[in-house]
C-alpha cells in the first residue's frame, strides 16, 4: 500500500466504539452500493449512521479512508473463507472439491 494512503486517524478499542466503526462501514457499504463511491459524502455517511460529523473524523480523515478499511475487511473475510475451505485439504481430490466449493461461494457473492 502507498505511504499516500490514509488510515483509520483512530483504531475503536471499547466495544462501544467498535460497534460505531461497524455502523459506519456498513452504511458506507450501503451508500457506495446505490451510489457509487465517488457520489459518497461524509456528512452523509455521518447522517445515516447517526453519529455527528466530528465522530466520523475522529475515526476515518476521509472518505477515501473509509473505502480501504471496507477492502481490508473484505480482503480479511475472503482470506478467512480460503483459509477455512482450505484447512481440510490432504490430497489432491480435496483440493479440487475445495476450490470447487470456493469458487461456488465467490460466484453466489457476485
Amino acid at each position: 500500500m502507498s505511504d499516500n494512503v490514509k488510515k483509520m486517524r483512530r483504531a475503536p478499542t471499547q466495544k462501544r466504539s467498535r460497534e460505531r466503526v461497524d455502523t459506519i462501514l456498513k452504511v458506507a457499504c450501503e451508500l457506495i452500493s446505490a451510489q457509487g463511491s465517488d457520489a459518497i459524502k461524509m456528512g452523509e455517511v455521518a447522517e445515516k449512521a447517526g453519529i455527528s460529523i466530528g465522530s466520523l473524523y475522529q475515526y476515518f480523515p476521509d472518505k477515501t479512508s473509509i473505502i480501504h478499511a471496507l477492502a481490508d475487511r473484505y480482503n480479511a473475510e475472503s482470506l478467512h473463507c480460503i483459509e477455512e475451505a482450505l484447512a481440510e485439504v490432504n490430497s489432491p481430490d480435496a483440493l479440487l472439491a475445495a476450490f470447487d466449493r470456493l469458487i461456488d461461494t465467490y460466484y453466489e457473492l457476485f
